[in-house]
């Protein structure tokens, strides 16, 4: 079965972007705006995946995070960002990025041992 992957940002044009990308990719791909968005997307939970943007409007990244994680624990989180990563993970992506890149990314991320 193909790996679920929850994409969160507040972006529309990023977030179809992502989403077209990764569904030609093979992934099964759930989208959400907002945080009412996120809560009915979490009812297809559990995911494998949650790729979330840094800056949301009306959350912090932690507490999506977070928030997936109590619906999908063994859930692996790619970051991404318009701002500079500072920390030096490498499951960030910064904004903007190449499909190319965000699919390399993401199959790292998908094929590393918990």
């Amino acid at each position: 079965m193909s790996p679920k992957i929850l994409v969160v940002d507040d972006e529309a044009l990023i977030l179809m972007a992502v989403e077209k990308a990764l569904l030609k990719s093979g992934y099964v791909i759930s989208t959400a705006r907002n945080m009412r968005e996120l809560d009915e997307a979490l009812k297809s939970a559990p995911f494998d995946m949650l790729i979330t943007d840094l800056h949301m409007e009306e959350d912090t990244a932690e507490n999506i995070i977070e928030k997936v994680k109590k619906a999908s624990p063994s859930v692996k989180v790619l970051k991404m960002s318009g701002n500079v990563n500072r920390d030096g993970s490498y499951n960030f992506l910064e904004k903007p990025f190449r499909i190319e890149e965000l699919r390399k990314k993401v199959k790292d991320i998908l094929n590393e041992p918990f």
